[in-house]
């Protein structure tokens, strides 16, 4: 029997987090079968499960989980998305005061059993974000102490893991509706707000000295922030979902701009409309704002220079250079989370458009593609940031 604990949102990287640890779960062929018991579940938290889910599709057999409802704390939204899961879900919920509380995720298979018990909801900020404690344990199915361990648990919870207890309720369209008609379960927007951190609307004393200092926080994985459509689709749904769209730098001292475009095009964007152009899923680091410099050379030697530049492989390429750079996208107000962007730069200076003084250096937008090409941002400006006291840190917003 193996027993690790699992510490994760006391530092600014946390490699052991519950939600990294299920990742790597659900990709081991050993287990056919998981059991999720989690007090509260959010929309990014089920979405990222969504994809854990997908990734072992092919070892998994019996996929389970039953989420708690109490004090508002899953949304109708999350409720949603669990049951678009297809899997054997369930709510849980009584009337008395105890609320449910507990936090477990099992593992099975033939062989090897994974238990994990702690403080993470199924959420994405309990998987990643929050400082939280659990503990895995590890065992072969014939170790005693852990079938002591397991039956422990499972006699405990028995009319839960047998799915006979009354107060389980099949999730199903109709299941959220009522509990929704009922007040119980929240809509997205009155979740949100309830659970936005806010201790107090009280403006502070002139004469109050606490002084609370800054930590650095986890990032959370792009899976694991929520749903978004694509093109024209992004800004109704953002609209249905009352998403805040209220970014703001925790420093905004610490990121300056180093680049601002002109008005983004149909070309910029990735939604060419002309007959004869078609969408190249890149866009050129053209002069746009700034002034006195050699767009040839300034993007490759002075906004990215810091980073690890590699000659493309390919023999009629070799002579691109190419980088990955980490760049948080926000469009309209609304933080997308951060993506590994490639960054190219053509080095021969005998060509036409080096000659005519036009861009050598561009962004490939990759999976942002779905996120960038929107009509509405025709027109619309991009602004590059730098996080002057992080390496290699970058962020991007149009609007």
């Amino acid at each position: 029997m193996k027993i690790t604990f699992l510490g994760q949102g006391f530092e600014s990287e946390s490699k052991n987090s519950v939600g990294n640890t299920i990742i790597k779960l659900f990709k081991e062929s050993k287990f056919s079968s998981f059991t999720g018991i989690s007090a509260f579940a959010s929309e990014a938290g089920v979405v990222g499960l969504s994809e854990c889910i997908t990734s072992g599709a092919k070892f998994f057999k019996n996929l389970n989980l039953i989420v708690g409802i109490d004090q508002e704390g899953t949304s109708k939204k999350a409720l949603k998305e669990i049951n678009s899961l297809g899997i054997n879900s369930f709510i849980f919920y009584q009337k008395e005061s105890p609320i449910f509380h507990p936090k477990i995720y099992l593992f099975e298979g033939d062989n090897d059993t994974t238990l994990i018990v702690g403080s993470s909801n199924l959420t994405a900020r309990g998987f990643f974000g929050n400082v939280e404690s659990s503990l895995m344990v590890e065992f072969k199915n014939i170790n005693p102490d852990g079938i002591k361990l397991l039956k422990e648990v499972k006699d405990y919870y028995k009319t839960l893991f047998d799915f006979s207890d009354p107060n389980l309720f099949k999730i199903s369209h109709q299941i959220i509706t009522q509990f929704v008609n009922e007040g119980i379960v929240p809509t997205r927007k009155v979740w949100s707000k309830k659970h936005k951190k806010n201790t107090s609307n009280k403006n502070p004393e002139d004469n109050n000295n606490l002084v609370i200092p800054k930590r650095p926080t986890v990032k959370i994985p792009t899976n694991f922030k929520g749903r978004y459509k694509t093109n024209k689709t992004v800004s109704k749904l953002i609209s249905e979902l009352e998403i805040e769209n209220s970014f703001e730098f925790q420093n905004k001292n610490n990121n300056q701009v180093v680049w601002e475009s002109g008005a983004l095009t149909e070309r910029d964007l990735n939604i060419p409309k002309g007959g004869n152009t078609n969408p190249t899923g890149s866009m050129l680091f053209k002069k746009g704002k700034l002034q006195n410099i050699d767009q040839r050379h300034h993007f490759r030697d002075t906004v990215f220079s810091s980073l690890t530049w590699n000659f493309d492989l390919t023999p009629s390429k070799s002579h691109i250079e190419r980088a990955k750079a980490n760049i948080r996208f926000v469009i309209k107000g609304i933080d997308y989370g951060v993506f590994p962007i490639t960054i190219s730069h053509n080095t021969k200076t005998n060509t036409k458009s080096y000659i005519q003084n036009n861009s050598m250096t561009q962004l490939s937008w990759g999976e942002t593609k779905k996120l960038i090409a929107q009509d509405e941002l025709i027109g619309k400006t991009a602004t590059l940031y730098n996080d002057i006291t992080v390496a290699d840190t970058f962020t991007l917003i149009i609007e």
